[in-house]
């Protein structure tokens, strides 16, 4: 039981370990595109309206 625990411990740790590693990058890369605004991605179309779409595109 001892070893299970130990386990599922190291499991978890990693987990919040990649979890971190993952917000930080969503986080940079968010930052980097509002400084060189990025506009007419399609992830930014999707959040626009398709007005707002066509006349950056």
């Amino acid at each position: 039981m001892d070893i299970l625990a130990r386990r599922l411990t190291i499991i978890s740790l990693l987990m919040v370990v990649f979890a971190m590693s993952l917000a930080a990058a969503v986080s940079a890369d968010t930052e980097r595109r509002r400084q060189h605004n990025y506009t007419t991605t399609l992830a930014d179309c999707t959040v626009h309206t398709a007005q707002f779409c066509r006349t950056k595109l």
